[in-house]
């Protein structure tokens, strides 16, 4: 399964490290037109369409996830049936949420951002991103379901992601106006959309094409609605605790800080590309094992992908501590800003690597069984981070936010190592994880105490100096992994 697993995970390796690399640069270069307030209002109209994209979706990934990858093979015929029901549900629901943003802009405007001048318009322009986000996330299941995870990064990273930045770096040389943006995005994605479907339908599994087949099947069974129903609450619950934040600082926070967290966040999110990239390649791998009952099995793989993602993404983190000044100043930031505001990066990116060390228990309590208590504990994480921000957030501002973050990235992190240890009995620990990070406290320690005025050849020897060293500690290990995976 690791050997699938990984060679699966060189496209959405390579894909990840080319996506968050253009689009890093890409935010750098648009924050730099058209400055902080305007990025922190286009940042703003964009959490207000995820929200609204995961309430529309009602949870149809999670469903096509969990039960596609045998589905496809066992029953082709239920499932062309559920997947048209799901596009037919995507269309409907698309039109009527647009309708009624069209007719409800101007109150969102005046009592829910009131601090934002001049908001209805683009909020709605920017809303046209939730439809397609619903229509994105059933392809992007789709085809993770069949683990082809080569064709996502094709269509949504080789081909989208750079045509996003060259339109934008041509269009921006000629205006500031960040609607452009927003029309930029759009196009791509819609591109992006029909070249997915247009290829799973023609390559892999035929949707639009199957009318014959759907004699003696007339309804979806009660098992999937009950899990989705499941997922739909989940993915709600997530939703809060993870963009409760944001939508509280852009209501009561200004543009600006909005714009500042917006930049923040998108640095420490490097940290993560190689976990949720993992994430999304190993999920149906974790419901087919578990499906099977094959819970050592399923040990083994979170032991190794756990370690996998972090002997690359902690010294990588432990490289952004140390070019913390260096990553400020890309997005324009004065030498005052920075001495404000690098202490928050710093604690975001440690953060995330605690987060790192429990691997990807959510996904694993997604499709192993356990999704209750997975909800429980998003539904707490996700009332005290709002309750604590309404209290603390316009005092404290920013500071808040940072202290909140890593403090519900830990809980979280806890409560579902402990669900997963009790449920099924199994664990991402073991000793050379635990090595790893005991090698690793010191360097974070000095990445964050010592002052290196860098030269350019710093930029370069030192990710090479880093890496080396975590390799030749754990080369045995290492290399009983590519032995496995050969």
């Amino acid at each position: 399964m690791l050997k699938l697993i990984i060679r699966q995970a060189n496209w959405g390796i390579l894909g990840s490290l080319f996506r968050y690399a253009i689009i890093f640069f890409v935010s750098v270069y648009v924050v730099r037109e058209v400055g902080k307030i305007e990025y922190g209002k286009y940042a703003t109209a964009h959490v207000f369409a995820t929200i609204m994209d995961v309430f529309l979706a009602i949870g149809i990934p999670y469903v096509i996830l969990r039960f596609f990858p045998s589905l496809l093979k066992k029953d082709p015929q239920k499932a062309s049936f559920i997947i048209r029901k799901m596009l037919r549900y995507a269309v409907s629901i698309s039109l009527i949420f647009m309708i009624v943003m069209f007719l409800t802009k101007d109150l969102l405007d005046i009592y829910i951002y009131p601090k934002i001048p001049n908001f209805s318009y683009l909020l709605f322009i920017i809303s046209i991103h939730a439809p397609i986000s619903i229509f994105m996330g059933i392809i992007t299941s789709l085809y993770r379901s069949v683990l082809k995870i080569k064709e996502i990064m094709l269509y949504g990273t080789f081909i989208s992601v750079p045509l996003r930045g060259v339109i934008t770096f041509i269009v921006f040389q000629y205006t500031s106006d960040i609607f452009y943006l927003v029309a930029i995005d759009i196009f791509v994605q819609l591109l992006t959309l029909f070249l997915m479907y247009y290829f799973f339908n023609k390559r892999e599994f035929k949707i639009f094409n199957n009318n014959k087949l759907f004699n003696n099947v007339s309804s979806i069974d009660n098992n999937i609605f009950s899990y989705g129903k499941k997922m739909y609450a989940n993915s709600i619950l997530s939703l809060f605790s993870n963009q409760g934040l944001p939508l509280l600082i852009g209501v009561l926070l200004l543009p600006e800080e909005m714009g500042i967290y917006r930049i923040l966040m998108q640095i420490a999110a490097l940290s993560m590309f190689l976990n949720k990239n993992l994430r999304n390649i190993f999920s149906p791998a974790i419901s087919k094992l578990y499906e099977e009952n094959k819970i050592s099995e399923l040990n083994i793989l979170y032991k190794q992908t756990t370690f996998i993602v972090n002997i690359l993404t902690i010294p990588f983190c432990i490289l952004m501590i140390f070019f913390a000044n260096v990553f400020l100043r890309l997005y324009d930031f004065s030498t005052e800003e920075i001495l404000l505001y690098k202490p928050f990066l710093i604690i975001l990116i440690i953060a995330r690597m605690i987060y790192l060390i429990a691997g990807s228990s959510g996904a694993f309590m997604i499709m192993a069984g356990i999704e209750k208590k997975e909800i429980l504990i998003q539904t707490i994480r996700g009332v005290l981070s709002i309750l604590i921000a309404l209290i603390f957030i316009e005092e404290y501002k920013l500071g808040a936010v940072v202290v909140l973050i890593i403090f519900s990235m830990i809980f979280v992190a806890i409560a579902q190592l402990i669900s997963i240890k009790k449920e099924i009995n199994i664990s991402p620990f073991s000793s050379e994880l635990f090595l790893l990070i005991l090698l690793s406290i010191p360097i974070v320690f000095c990445a964050i105490n010592y002052q290196i005025t860098f030269s350019f050849y710093h930029y370069i020897l030192l990710p090479i100096i880093l890496y080396l060293f975590y390799f030749v500690v754990f080369y045995k290990r290492l290399k009983t992994i590519y032995l496995e995976i050969k």
